[in-house]
């Protein structure tokens, strides 16, 4: 056996599920739930790790924790980061930037990677010492180091050798152009160090009481985990990794190859695509806040609906969401969609008389029976459902995944006035803590090669820097064996084995006036003997991945 503890904070409820992980599907042997703690996460964590032990033995010898965390979603939404210096390279983004305190230094990258003006050690001094009394961390960015990185580490070196700051670069975070995304991104993950350090080490604690002294995990919001060491320096990278989780707990759970999955919470109701059993992932990054941020995170449709959203009555005209309210079954003033599956009997955990009591009251004020009140909100939340949740995804002709606490009485009621294929799985109500707890590792890196300055040679534009190389086969080839070695790294980098290497080029080229990609795989460096040759030839984008061996 292999006994992994998996758990989830979300907007309501903290799961927290023990299965044995060598199991196909995994064996759930126990699961539990607490309610969220926002302002100290790990209260809420305790009493469900607590509650796994209730009615039976000890939990057992662990060999890994894995979490997913509303931590960083929370804090950017909010805005309570810490902190964060910005010095810019160059020219200024245009755009708001994720802080106040931003420091201006001259150089400049061209697009093709040429460095035309280097970096002044002076003046970069200078800003350092105006930012170092201010902020908690450095970050540094400038144009086009996706292209070159070299100044942003010159500068980054310069702060390394002045102050014991944390301090960070955009081209390690985003491998791709988009100067105010790339800036505001790692501006967002220095602004995040403190709050995932102080939890992570929280959650150690937590687990130690225990006698749980097993590795931790995070869940990404690209579906996969990396070790809490990891995590503590690229904290962005946990961003939506609860809906990741969940539609990696409906994969394990189902089995299922293609799917729609909706997690509907108490909170928002987020849905995604799987896709030949991967997690669909967003081609632009994510939306959280007032930020758009470059990580590579799931393809997300996110509705204000959940079990504890407030119901609102407009003389018989519903509104439902997207602010949650204390449930009146559990002592609130508002009725909510839980209220009224206690009403409906289908749901008992809380008190169904202050639940049927609310709702008795807004029906007097409508001249209804209880019955015909609750049938018509009823109506009006399966409704905001199909219109928000599943609607989006109607073109999509596959079978909708519902998971999450309420799933399993609402998305029946849908499905019941609209036909539709509906599959709710075993222990839907904490198919989140599942997904964290059988989520896989894995790392990319990306690189790009392009033709030189003035038609000559091959640009090779890579995470390491930026190499000229006249022939294109080896300029292909040095750009895949960079983005291995970086790919591998970062897996090696966390004390775990590399398990197995995908590499993907995809070469763009114009034929008849119009621009064509083609896509092809290799396995191994070794792979790579030809090239094709096109009459014009754009670019070639490499992409590999690489994943972790479960040691488990």
């Amino acid at each position: 056996m292999a006994y992994v503890i998996g758990i989830d904070t979300g907007g309501t409820y903290t799961d927290a599920v023990l299965l044995d992980a060598k199991r196909k599907p995994p064996q759930i042997i126990k699961k539990a739930k607490a309610f969220t703690t926002h302002d100290q996460l790990e209260i809420g964590i305790r009493e469900s790790v607590f509650r796994l032990r209730l009615g039976g033995a000890d939990i057992p010898l662990i060999d890994k924790v894995v979490l997913s965390t509303t931590l960083a979603t929370n804090a950017i939404v909010e805005g309570n980061l810490h902190k964060v210096g910005v010095i810019i390279v160059g020219d200024m983004p245009k755009g708001k930037i994720a802080s106040e305190y931003v420091r201006q230094v001259p150089g400049k990258i061209n697009i093709k990677g040429r460095m035309l003006v280097n970096v002044n050690k002076e003046e970069t001094l200078r800003a350092l010492e105006d930012l170092r009394p201010r902020v908690q961390a450095i970050a540094v960015s400038g144009a086009s180091s996706v292209r070159n990185p070299m100044l942003e580490q010159e500068v980054r070196d310069i702060v390394r050798g002045a102050c014991d700051l944390p301090v960070m670069c955009g081209h390690e975070f985003v491998s791709e152009l988009g100067y105010l995304e790339r800036t505001n991104t790692v501006a967002i993950n220095a602004g995040l160090l403190p709050i995932i350090n102080r939890f992570l080490e929280a959650i150690k604690n937590v687990l130690r009481d225990f006698n749980i002294l097993a590795p931790i995990f995070v869940v990404k919001g690209n579906g996969s985990i990396a070790t809490e060491r990891s995590i503590s320096e690229r904290p962005i990278e946990t961003a939506l990794s609860g809906p990741a989780a969940s539609m990696i707990g409906a994969i394990n759970l189902t089995g299922i190859k293609d799917a729609v999955v909706s997690d509907m919470g108490g909170t928002t109701t987020d849905t995604g695509i799987v896709q030949n059993q991967r997690v669909a992932l967003s081609k632009d990054g994510a939306k959280i806040g007032d930020w758009r941020l470059k990580i590579k995170s799931a393809k997300l449709y996110t509705s204000g609906l959940g079990g504890d959203s407030q119901i609102r009555d407009d003389n018989g005209d519903f509104h439902i969401g997207p602010k949650r309210v204390l449930p009146a079954c559990r002592g609130g003033p508002d009725i909510t969609p839980t209220d009224l599956t206690h009403v409906s009997g289908e749901f008992d955990q809380w008190d169904t008389e202050l639940a049927k009591a609310a709702v008795a009251r807004a029906a007097g004020n409508r001249f209804l029976s209880v019955e015909e009140y609750a049938k018509h909100a009823e109506n009006a939340v399966v409704k905001k459902i199909l219109d928000e949740s599943i609607g989006p995804y109607k073109g999509y002709d596959l079978p909708i995944c519902a998971i999450g606490a309420p799933a399993g009485s609402w998305y029946a009621k849908v499905r019941d006035q609209y036909d539709f294929e509906l599959i709710i799985p075993e222990h839907y109500d904490v198919a989140n803590a599942v997904g964290a707890a059988t989520a896989g590792i894995q790392e990319s890196a990306e690189a790009i090669v392009r033709p030189g300055e003035e038609g000559r040679g091959y640009l090779v534009h890579t995470e390491k820097g930026r190499f000229f190389i006249m022939d294109r086969l080896e300029a292909v080839r040095k750009a895949v064996m960079i983005s291995i070695e970086h790919a591998q790294a970062a897996i090696i980098n966390q004390n775990l084995e590399v398990d197995q290497t995908e590499i993907s080029c995809t070469d763009a080229y114009m034929e008849q006036g119009r621009l064509k990609r083609r896509e092809f795989r290799i396995y191994a460096l070794s792979d790579l003997k030809e090239i094709k040759d096109y009459e014009a030839y754009v670019e070639t984008r490499i992409k590999v991945s690489a994943n972790g061996k479960n040691f488990i």
